[in-house]
């Protein structure tokens, strides 16, 4: 998250971006589960008192800031930046990579 999108006249805007970059991090860091469906997602964002429906997000992912953390939704599912297509093949080196840095993380320094 960069300040500059902090720095908005619309404070829904702002905490939109600050849980979706919350959420993202969360994800690429393993704390959060990286498969969401639509409904996970809203029902997460209305948890964080950012109420919007299907046909909002639908139309808010084409622009910033929910361009910058979320990639597409397929059918219900919804495909975060730097995750490739739901039904693709996965990687399993990568796998092999972010286990190994979740441990060095978890390890005492």
């Amino acid at each position: 998250m960069r300040l500059f999108e902090l720095d908005g006249p619309d404070p829904l805007a702002v905490k939109l971006v600050t849980v979706m970059s919350q959420l993202k991090a969360g994800i690429d860091d393993g704390y959060e589960k990286s498969n969401w469906t639509v409904d996970e997602l809203l029902s997460y964002l209305k948890d964080n008192e950012i109420i919007l429906d299907k046909s909002d997000l639908y139309d808010m992912i084409k622009n910033p800031p929910l361009n910058k953390t979320i990639e597409n939704i397929q059918g219900d599912k919804v495909i975060f930046k730097g995750q490739s297509s739901i039904d693709g093949p996965t990687d399993p080196n990568k796998n092999k990579e972010v286990v190994k840095q979740m441990a060095q993380n978890a390890m005492p320094a």
